[in-house]
This record gives C-alpha cells, sequence and structure tokens, in this order.
C-alpha cells in the first residue's frame, strides 16, 4: 500500500481548506497521513461542511499561538515549518513514499526567524540532492533550467552544465516515474527566434546546443520558445526544458492551471505540490478551489505507484 504524506502548510492560508476537500473521495489502496493541527482541521470541517474520511492517519502538531486565517503571521510561519519537520523526520524513517505540501508563506516563516528560500530548497538540503522543478498539467509537462532569477542575470548565470543536468534529470523521471521508455525532450531557446543566428544573442549556439548534443538520444532544440510550446501542446514532445520560469508558467496557466501540478525531481521520494499560493485574501471563507490539490495528491500517489 502506497504511504502518502501531506504537510498542512500554513494555517492562515488556504492550505487547510484545499488539502480537506482534497480527501473525498479518498484514494483507494492508499494510507494517508495529514500532518497539522487537528484540531484547526476538523472544526475547519465542521464550519465548511466537509466530511473528513475515517481512513485518514493524524500527525497532530498543535498550534503554539492563536492564528487569524488570512494574515502574515509568524506563529503560522513556525507551524508551518514544523509540520514540515515533521514529514521529512518520517520520510528519513522510510515511513513514507510520497509528500504533498500545501502551500506556506515565505515571509511568515522568515517572520518566525527561519532561513528559508522555499519547499524545493529545504528539501534538496535536507536530502542532499540536485534538484529539478518540473510542472505538470495533463499530458504537459515543462521543467526549468532556472527558477527566480531576474532576466537580466540570465545570459550571465547561465551554464551548460546544469542545462545539461536538468535535461538527463527530466528523462529520467519520465523514463522512471512517468513510464515512456523513450521520451521526446525539446530545449526551449533563450532568445527571441532561437537567437536568430546570433544576431539576438549568442547562447544557444555557446550553451544550448552543445548541451543539446551532449545528452544526446530523444532531446531535440534548442527552439523559438513560442514554437516549441505550441509542438508541445499538440502532443510533439513528452516534456519540454524551459530555460527560465515564464517560458513555462504562462502556457502552463493556459493549458490548465487548475489541475497543474508542481514535482520536484531528484529526490528519494516523489513530492507534489499545488501551483498556487496561500490565497490569504480568501482564506477560511470556503471560495479555495481545491483541483490542484487534488491533483497533486494523485499524481503522487500515481508516479509513487509507477516507481515501486
Amino acid at each position: 500500500m502506497t504511504r502518502l504524506v501531506l504537510a498542512m502548510g500554513d494555517p492562515a492560508g488556504i492550505g487547510p481548506e484545499v488539502l480537506l476537500r482534497s480527501l473525498s473521495p479518498l484514494p483507494s489502496a492508499a494510507e494517508i497521513s495529514v500532518i497539522g493541527d487537528r484540531a484547526r482541521l476538523f472544526s475547519l470541517a465542521r464550519r465548511l461542511h466537509v466530511r473528513i474520511p475515517s481512513r485518514i492517519r493524524w500527525v497532530d502538531v498543535p498550534l503554539s499561538a492563536r492564528v487569524v486565517p488570512g494574515r502574515v503571521q509568524p506563529a503560522a510561519g513556525r507551524a508551518a515549518y514544523a509540520y514540515l519537520e515533521e514529514a521529512v523526520r518520517r520520510l528519513r524513517a522510510g515511513e513514507a513514499d510520497a509528500l504533498v505540501t500545501a502551500p506556506v508563506s515565505k515571509e511568515a516563516i522568515v517572520r518566525a526567524g527561519i532561513s528559508w528560500r522555499g519547499h524545493t530548497e529545504y528539501l534538496a538540503a535536507r536530502f542532499k540532492a540536485k534538484t529539478t522543478m518540473m510542472f505538470v498539467s495533463g499530458r504537459f509537462r515543462a521543467s526549468l533550467v532556472t527558477t527566480h532569477w531576474a532576466i537580466r542575470e540570465l545570459p550571465a548565470r547561465l551554464k551548460k552544465s546544469e542545462v545539461i543536468h536538468v535535461l538527463r534529470q527530466t528523462r529520467q523521471a519520465l523514463i522512471r516515474d512517468f513510464k515512456i521508455r523513450r521520451p521526446r525532450i525539446g530545449l526551449s531557446a533563450l532568445n527571441p527566434h532561437g537567437g536568430e543566428g546570433g544576431l539576438f544573442g549568442a547562447e544557444e549556439k555557446r550553451i544550448l546546443r552543445p548541451a543539446v548534443r551532449a545528452v544526446g538520444s530523444g532531446v531535440e532544440g534548442p527552439f523559438p520558445a513560442d514554437s516549441l510550446i505550441q509542438a508541445a501542446a499538440a502532443g510533439r514532445y513528452d516534456a519540454v526544458v524551459c530555460v527560465y520560469h515564464d517560458q513555462a508558467l504562462i502556457p502552463l496557466k493556459l493549458i490548465g492551471w487548475e489541475r497543474a501540478v508542481n514535482v520536484t525531481l531528484g529526490l528519494p521520494f516523489v513530492r507534489t505540490s499545488p501551483v498556487h499560493g496561500t490565497a490569504f485574501d480568501i482564506a477560511g471563507r470556503g471560495q479555495a478551489d481545491p483541483s490542484s490539490m487534488r491533483a497533486a495528491v494523485e499524481l503522487a500517489l500515481r508516479l509513487a505507484r509507477q516507481r515501486d
């Protein structure tokens, strides 16, 4: 039976609500543990008229201070971090196969006095892993070479070795986790028109093409991002590798934002998360759409089963 751990996220955001709504109907043949403040979750479920399945295993980590929905608070950041720490403990002990993380607030965690860059960076450091961020919506899959860099920094910071790493890790994930025997991967160019023979930049010739040659079979490009995304959406590629954040996120939102999932490649377990944030403006009102969280749970279970 696949063992899945869900971390509640920031208790002042929409994480608790979308988590609760993602559990019904409860996936079969899965042992699901929820890490968070049990009393707060049950109180929220009663208020929102959400039925909690009886098979859920609760790992109660009570709040140490009162938390008000919809506000950035150190107590909420401290709690979100504690939930994640407990999830890591269980993963290290071999008590779980997959992790789904509800949204946290970077500001709240930092205000709590904790150094924080993000879930992906935290997990990579804790498990000494070199990770890649992949976004999935249906058959559309996009990995990122860079995540949160300023556009002006890209030409100087883009490295052939990093492109090779992301291409290889994406190919490995497609074979092992998505069970695609001969994956087809397209690499996006950095510059418009693929650099137009060097008129708009030399990164394609100097970095991206050599990376494609180094990885070899099943990888093509670099192609202009607009043409590549169109081809991928039509099914020509099993995944695309994008050079920077918005190359992947803009088409993802257009293709199927509601069911989109963030997957962390390179960890010794499956980790997914919804693609939205804490949405403090609607927290606790029963307005949050649980589709992305539900998709994250479903995909985590599927990938963990296929990995086994």
